[in-house]
């Protein structure tokens, strides 16, 4: 009776009128429709969600346009190449829709102002209409033995408007009074769905995963499959206000049959493929990991809130001031230092593999605190490369399980932890290898860089086993409660002794790590039929032009290098419309980027700082002594000097060992001639038959470079400098949240070499 006063209560604070003589049964009854109705508004939001999230954005928009119910066997149509068990999960988040088909009255409008992800689905029967902004099916021949017209299979002849008033197929909209959907006609994949609709014929409401926070639908202004195929970045659907003045770099013309992924040694490295390439893997890595978590787990474990990474419109302040290396997130370290792992720690590592790896019980003998806490103070202290011939090794092994321990957010991530060990306690082995690589691609991509270099350093130690004794297994069991979030501290402790589903958590911990150790050959490389089940379009690879064919469509590569620097200057006169300010690490340099809306993830990056040093200075430092201000640079040259102010330049960029360093081959100009002695450099990737094969590297797309150095004073310059560059092996996310303070680092490395050292009373002249 208490339970039911409380329930009154709450009912009465809802501001409903409620007859005093009512019985509370009643009111009840009417509270608990509102509780079951407001259930699966909830249910219904996270089903859009997830739907976006895993590359079906089309049918959380047929939703929110009063399109629901659909046909589930028409749907299994759009997506042959996809297995039962992923088709099951995304019919759950379609029948709850079609089960929510009652709670609005109204068309939902969906922000679209964050996500720059919603472009992007995997199946190609469906295309986005970029005038509208609208997802539609792509046009086929219209059936002939049909009683009535479907008009998603109508010629592309109607206006935008017609499109807009469209609500998908025919066959989506036609329900019954009961609200039931029907076809017309057979499918052919209906014997296929037989198991899976039986299972979901009662499937009224269910706990659904929590996906992602914010996915919304970007302003593009058409949809490209890699690289737009015009020369300009302009395009007449975008307003003035979204317009930007940049050329893209052209995709050489599409032959057919196209050229097909390099699928040898099972398949394509994840760190050599495009950002585009990546958004579309993880999508369908989502929907794997979804379907195999969902038909193996408990159903009591099956809720992991873990999400793809949120979307945010303006990055936040810089954190951990107090903090040089040791808890310091990886991505913080990354936008500081431009390194994943910080110098020192990467030192200590090779300085064990070529001093210690001998030595017995490596990471299971303990150091001596006092020894390990000076060392501790020591790398925190300098940033200086520390020698460590004066350390224990075991002092130094110590400090490397601390500094992995002491990450805010794990190595392997504290929300992906938990799916991890999820995997080794419920997923069948054979479906291990699928379900891990899944959670790899979800991963941030600075926490998978760092994952295989320390796994490639654990195997040269596992290598000495007989001298040292430390093999892959008990390297597994030293290192996996660094590298997990182990959920033990919600265990109650049983009279001293660990709890059993500690035990549980800590052995699938063990093997998981055992299991990137024995199969590191394969664990970071794409299986074909991952790349099979790819939408063919977005995942062919991506490649600069030749020379002689860069802007052919405008009279050559001269135009359109001239038309980069005319666009470089017009973007300079409209200052800062368009930009989004972004905080920074260094005071003394601002970064900003703009949306590019011409099908491409990548945003356009401004960072600029003022130089103590003349425009002609800078412009010699930026093209002549780079390796002054790129600390990574392995090696440069000029492959072609074309004429006094124009050259084709190549350079490789260092990573850490084992993975591929990044190289870059472009034609760059520079002119000195400007109004008010300014100077500008323009840069964008090309092929180039003296270009030189360089073995363990990646060819980068540099999609621009632009450098305005303009006067600012006496002996002062201003530096502004426009990136928008794929590196190769990093998402769209990655690029995101540290592309720009990478570029901040640059700039700010060139200020600082400009720094004059006064040696006498007097520092200026």
């Amino acid at each position: 009776m208490s339970i039911r006063i409380k329930e009154y209560k709450f009912f009465r604070s809802l501001s409903v009128k409620v007859n005093d003589n009512w019985p509370v049964r009643k009111a009840e009854q009417l509270w608990r429709q509102m509780r079951n109705h407001k259930i699966a508004e909830i249910e219904a939001a996270e089903a859009c969600k997830w739907l976006r999230a895993t590359g079906f954005p089309q049918y959380a928009q047929m939703y929110e346009d009063l399109q629901f119910p659909i046909d589930l066997s028409t749907v299994a149509q759009d997506h042959p190449l996809l297995e039962p068990d992923v088709l099951h999960s995304l019919f759950r988040r379609l029948q709850i829709l079609n089960s929510c088909v009652h709670l609005h009255q109204q068309r939902i409008t969906h922000n679209t102002d964050e996500s720059e992800d919603e472009c992007c689905a995997l199946s190609d029967n469906w295309t986005y209409q970029t005038d509208i902004r609208r997802w539609s099916r792509a046009c086929k021949e219209p059936e002939k033995n049909s009683q009535e017209k479907d008009d998603v299979f109508e010629e592309c002849t109607e206006s935008p408007r017609d499109k807009l008033r469209r609500a998908g197929s025919t066959k989506f909209r036609r329900r019954r009074r009961d609200g039931t959907v029907f076809s017309e006609g057979g499918s052919p994949l209906l014997d296929r769905l037989d198991s899976i609709t039986n299972q979901l014929a009662d499937l009224k409401t269910c706990e659904l995963n929590h996906i992602s926070d914010s996915e919304c639908t970007p302003k593009r202004s058409q949809r490209t499959k890699s690289f737009d195929n015009t020369d300009s970045w302009l395009t007449s659907q975008i307003s003035s206000d979204d317009r930007v003045l940049w050329h893209a770099l052209p995709q050489e013309e599409e032959q057919l049959p196209q050229k097909s992924v390099n699928l040898e040694n099972g398949g394509p490295s994840m760190f050599s493929l495009s950002c585009t390439q990546l958004q579309v893997l993880r999508k369908l890595a989502l929907l794997k990991l979804t379907a195999h978590m969902e038909k193996h787990c408990p159903s009591h474990r099956t809720g992991w809130n873990w999400d793809l990474p949120k979307f945010i419109r303006k990055m936040k302040s810089p954190a951990y001031k107090d903090r040089s290396i040791f808890g310091v997130p990886l991505t913080i370290m990354l936008q500081r230092t431009g390194q994943s792992i910080p110098r020192n720690i990467e030192e200590a590592l090779q300085w064990l593999h070529q001093n210690a790896a001998d030595h017995v019980g490596l990471f299971r003998k303990s150091g001596v605190k006092s020894r390990i806490q000076l060392l501790r103070n020591m790398v925190d202290a300098t940033t200086e490369i520390l020698n460590y011939n004066d350390q224990q090794s075991y002092d130094v092994a110590d400090m490397i399980k601390q500094y992995f321990r002491e990450l805010p957010e794990t190595l392997l991530t504290n929300k992906l932890s938990e799916t991890f060990i999820l995997i080794f306690q419920y997923v069948p082995p054979y479906l291990r290898r699928e379900s891990v690589l899944c959670a790899i691609l979800l991963m941030p991509d600075e926490h998978v860089e760092v994952l295989q270099f320390l796994l490639h350093f654990l195997l040269q130690i596992a290598e000495h086993a007989t001298t040292n004794q430390m093999n892959e297994s008990n390297l597994a069991l030293c290192f996996a409660p660094s590298l997990f979030h182990y959920s033990q501290s919600s265990f109650k402790q049983n009279f001293g002794s660990p709890h059993p589903k500690e035990l549980a958590e800590t052995r699938a911990g063990h093997d998981c790590l055992l299991y990137f150790l024995k199969n590191y050959n394969t664990l970071f490389k794409v299986p074909k039929e991952f790349v099979n089940q790819c939408k063919s379009s977005e995942f062919r690879e991506s490649k600069a032009v030749k020379l002689s064919e860069l802007g052919k469509n405008i009279g050559g590569w001269r135009e359109y290098l001239q038309e980069c620097q005319k666009a470089l200057l017009r973007e300079v006169k409209e200052r800062n419309r368009g930009w989004i300010i972004v905080s920074s690490h260094n005071p003394k340099v601002e970064i900003s980027y703009k949306k590019v809306a011409d099908g491409h993830p990548l945003r356009l990056w401004k960072i600029s700082a003022e130089v103590e040093a003349p425009p002609l200075e800078v412009l010699h430092r930026i093209i002549r002594e780079r390796h002054i201000w790129d600390p990574e640079l392995h090696s440069a040259k000029i492959v072609s000097q074309i004429d006094q102010n124009c050259e084709v330049f190549q350079f490789v960029r260092r990573k850490i060992v084992p993975l591929p360093n990044e190289e870059y081959c472009v034609v760059r100009t520079w002119r000195t001639d400007l109004p008010k002695d300014s100077c500008l450099v323009i840069e964008t990737s090309v092929e180039h038959q003296d270009a030189v094969p360089i073995p363990n590297t990646v060819r980068g797309i540099v999609l621009a470079s632009r450098y305005l150095i303009e006067p600012c004073g006496s002996g002062r310059s201003k530096l502004l400098h426009l990136s928008r560059v794929d590196s190769m092996g990093k998402t769209p996310e990655w690029y995101q949240k540290n592309y720009g303070h990478l570029c901040a680092l640059f700039v700010a490395n060139i200020v600082t070499s400009f720094y004059h050292v006064a040696t006498g009373p007097e520092s200026k002249v």
